[in-house]
């Protein structure tokens, strides 16, 4: 099989003759993503010690502050 003959996935839910349709807010959280460290600290310690992102000092730095 090739990729002419096989549709990708965005292809079979969003046809090209139907244009994507967005919410403002979904939109301006594509183009101003939250700040990761943030994003970090909003999680509860469970998410923490269990990103596989963050090392021990990263997960007992933000407990600290």
């Amino acid at each position: 099989m090739n990729k002419e003959t096989v549709p990708s996935q965005a292809e079979k839910s969003n046809p090209e003759g139907e244009p994507l349709e967005l919410s403002l807010e979904v939109l301006d959280k594509i183009k101003h993503p939250a700040r990761i460290d943030d994003v970090i600290r909003e999680q509860s310690p469970e998410e923490r010690k269990s990103n596989p992102a963050l090392t021990p000092e990263m997960i007992d730095d933000s407990t600290d502050r």
